[in-house]
């Protein structure tokens, strides 16, 4: 019980005569009421501090007094609500409720209010308490509060907070360019760019008091593009080193990836297949050079081979050429396409290279992929006909709220090694069995695109390939 609320039950339970005895007892300035006359018929010694007077100059006069003269009505309407022992701090607009001392000035207060009765009478006893300093500290708050908000979005990265729960109770304007969702939209709801239980994982980790530094992961846009991403992520506390929630940003990744898949792709060509093809030529123009007789057929062998060599390196430099195409931000913001279409590309490709089908539900217009997959997948599947030697190839298509699943099955291996570790490792190694980078191509190109490829049906992996793709909101 409060020290207002036990000196209530005193002044009910004790003689009239004791009433100065009473107030006196309350550390807050006092004033007494009387509902019928709003008269004021006592006080206590703290009033005449607060209001800047002697305490006795205040008795007689009516409550009107005590504030300043305009908003009267307001003034009314917050008296009314003490009379039924309410407290009250504002006015019925929000603005602080303000007494007006005797020098003219106004502090703000906070009024606890009792109602009592004594000899059939009905008063109201207020205790009175000067909240400037609180509501200079808040308007301080406030002020940080704004500033910290501006700084947070002038940040040039991605930053929200978090509560215990998951609820997003800060979000910047980074973070609404770099995954479309607005601010207004979704603060107070549940982090939307992880899984449900990846989300409560983190969580879990940073208020066990982890700090997450570069921490990878792939995070769902509104339009339902994937970002791959780093978090860095720490926890929030108050003052008493509790924990309130999390605080982090998430720095995209997706380039840098891109540039280092690239650049390995090429570096493949420059160490491997451009240096062999290089080899030949100049061992076959040696060749020529010596060669003293011209009827031996070894010049025109030697042309062929120069001829050939030439031609594969022709085919690389455009292929290279493509695959920088794929440094363009261009090809993941490229406009959504119906699943359908791919359906129709995959069953055309399957047509012309192979024996097999195509299984997949039937989708509406909702359903859209990123464009650039229609010709990724169609590629793969055109690569994986010619590199087996009886294809047979069937393909599932799987739908979910978030993604589409396709999943490429074929009767023998499906891709060479080196494929393989570019797949399982993010590697790239010497083109075998003359092979070009069109599978290189399709790992960057469905990298780029928030999507994945995977080896899959172990423990003969190399016969069973899955393609994750984002499913748009269009």
């Amino acid at each position: 019980m409060s020290e207002v609320n036990r000196s209530y039950e005193r002044l009910n339970a004790i003689p009239t005569l004791s009433l100065t005895t009473v107030l006196e007892s309350i550390p807050d300035a006092v004033i007494v009421v009387d509902i019928t006359t709003d008269e004021i018929v006592a006080v206590n010694d703290a009033a005449g501090e607060l209001f800047e007077c002697q305490p006795e100059t205040l008795v007689g006069h009516t409550r009107h007094t005590l504030h300043p003269a305009e908003n009267r009505d307001a003034y009314d309407t917050a008296f009314s609500r003490a009379r039924e022992s309410e407290q009250v701090e504002r006015l019925p607009d929000g603005s602080p409720l303000y007494i007006e001392t005797q020098t003219g000035e106004c502090v703000p207060v906070e009024i606890n209010a009792q109602r009592i009765q004594k000899q059939n009478r009905t008063f109201v006893l207020g205790v009175f308490r000067d909240i400037s300093a609180r509501l200079e500290r808040q308007q301080q708050l406030r002020t940080t509060t704004t500033r910290l908000k501006t700084l947070l979005d002038a940040a040039p990265l991605p930053i929200a907070a978090l509560d215990t729960e998951g609820q997003i109770q800060l979000w910047n304007q980074a973070a609404e360019d770099t995954f479309g969702y607005s601010s207004a939209e979704i603060v107070g709801e549940s982090y939307p760019l992880l899984t449900e239980e990846s989300l409560t994982d983190l969580l879990n980790r940073i208020l066990d008091g982890e700090d997450l530094n570069g921490y990878e992961t792939v995070l769902r846009t509104k339009d339902g593009s994937r970002l791959h991403t780093e978090l860095f992520a720490q926890p929030l506390y108050n003052d008493d080193d509790t924990v309130t929630g999390v605080i982090g940003t998430a720095v995209e990744i997706t380039d840098r990836k891109r540039r280092r898949h690239g650049l390995e792709v090429l570096h493949r060509v420059l160490r491997h297949n451009l240096r062999n093809k290089l080899t030949i030529i100049q061992g076959h123009t040696s060749a020529l050079k010596n060669d003293e007789d011209p009827d031996s057929g070894l010049t025109q062998k030697a042309a062929e081979k120069i001829e050939t060599a030439a031609a594969d390196l022709a085919g690389l430099s455009r292929q290279v050429t493509q695959s920088q195409f794929l440094t363009d931000k261009s090809v993941a913001r490229s406009k959504p396409l119906n699943l359908e279409e791919l359906v129709i590309t995959m069953e055309a490709v399957l047509a012309e290279t192979t024996t097999g089908s195509v299984a997949a539900p039937t989708a509406d217009e909702t359903v859209a992929i990123p464009a650039p997959a229609n010709s990724a997948i169609g590629q793969l599947l055109s690569h994986t006909g010619e590199y087996m030697s009886q294809p047979a190839i069937d393909v599932t298509v799987d739908i979910s709220e978030t993604e589409v699943v396709v999943t490429i099955r074929g009767n023998e291996p499906l891709l060479s090694d080196s494929h393989h570790d570019l797949l399982t490792r993010g590697v790239e190694t010497e083109l075998n069995h003359g092979l070009g980078l069109d599978i290189a191509q399709v790992y960057l190109t469905l990298l780029e695109i928030g999507g994945e490829i995977e080896l899959v049906g172990r423990p003969i992996p190399e016969t069973a390939l899955q393609v994750t793709l984002p499913r748009l909101n269009q």
